[in-house]
């Protein structure tokens, strides 16, 4: 950002971190000309609902006693209602000129409120996350802004061991530069021996599992994650989520999709899609489609369905994912 604030920051897009970044590099700008007491942060409680579009529209308007610049953020403004988003919107338009008023999207924003937030000599921020195909890309851009190499089969080993969440990934290109050095060089091999199995990792290991049908090795994964304090609510989401891509792509291979297709269809990277379509050599859709239904099962356990301990209600699960198999 420049040196003088503006009145108004509009930061949107599906890139979290980067806007994360974005965020971060505000709060400590705000708190070391103001101190805390000149920030004043809007965002869902317990990342449910929204933010309080009428608390931030009172404050905007409200007279400071701040001696110094007010900073006033409000995170997750895509689940704003348009009532909501008017609001605010003339709010801005409203505003003090010792205010300056945040506003992150993590998708899309209503065209008023873009508009608002120029009309008051305000910027607006975009960033989008890259598409799968050029992720791997992405990261080497990274590592060469920190100062080393990553190597194009160390970013797609990154990639397949700790998923597409871009937060997540930046944080490893962060930890990789710390031990590469400057000038550095980041390979596969190095990787193999180095990237932790963390819970994440060993949830997308239990995919793999349910996929291959082998019920001895979900288990012990199952037991793994459990061990090192996980629960079936954060395994559920990337387990199923590899198990319904599985899915499809046994489903559309069995209609006589073309493998080349397919890869396209799947929204991954190549190297990924290509990993998934060898793994389900073998595999029948009756399997898939059982495991499919006991991971949408787990969900349901893990909102409320079920009073089952976590444990109980995996393994559960995962007999019932393997049944046909095992």
């Amino acid at each position: 950002m420049a040196d003088q604030m503006k009145a108004a920051y509009l930061i949107h897009g599906t890139d979290t971190a980067k806007i994360d970044e974005t965020r971060s590099r505000l709060r400590r700008r705000a708190e070391a000309e103001g101190g805390a007491a000149s920030l004043e942060i809007f965002e869902p409680a317990e990342n449910r609902g929204s933010p309080d579009a009428d608390a931030l529209v009172e404050a905007i308007s409200a007279m400071s006693l701040i001696p110094t610049r007010r900073y006033l953020l409000a995170d997750r403004i895509d689940k704003w209602g348009p009532k909501q988003a008017e609001r605010v919107t003339a709010a801005v338009l409203a505003a003090p000129h010792d205010t300056t008023i945040v506003l992150i999207s993590r998708g899309k924003v209503q065209a008023a409120m873009e508009k608002a937030v120029r009309k008051v000599g305000g910027d607006v921020l975009v960033f989008e996350a890259p598409t799968a195909q050029k992720l791997p890309g992405h990261l080497i851009a990274l590592a060469v802004r920190q100062g080393y190499e990553l190597t194009s089969d160390a970013a797609r080993f990154l990639i397949s061991h700790l998923g597409t969440n871009l937060t997540r990934l930046s944080n490893e290109i962060d930890r990789l530069g710390l031990w590469a050095g400057q000038n550095g060089r980041v390979e596969i091999e190095d990787l193999q021996e180095m990237v932790a199995d963390t819970s994440e990792t060993s949830s997308f290991a239990l995919g793999d599992a349910l996929i291959a049908g082998d019920r001895t090795r979900a288990l012990l994964v199952a037991e793994s994650l459990i061990s090192q304090g996980s629960t079936a609510g954060s395994a559920v989401y990337p387990t199923s989520t590899s198990v319904r891509r599985a899915n499809k792509a046994l489903s559309r291979i069995e209609a006589g999709v073309p493998p080349n297709q397919l890869e396209r269809e799947l929204g991954l990277p190549p190297f990924l899609a290509r990993k998934l379509i060898n793994s389900l050599h073998g595999a029948s859709v009756e399997d898939m489609r059982s495991a499919t239904i006991a991971m949408a099962d787990l969900e349901i356990w893990t909102r409320g369905g079920a009073d089952y301990p976590d444990e109980l209600a995996l393994d559960l699960a995962l007999m019932a994912a393997t049944d046909e198999a095992g």
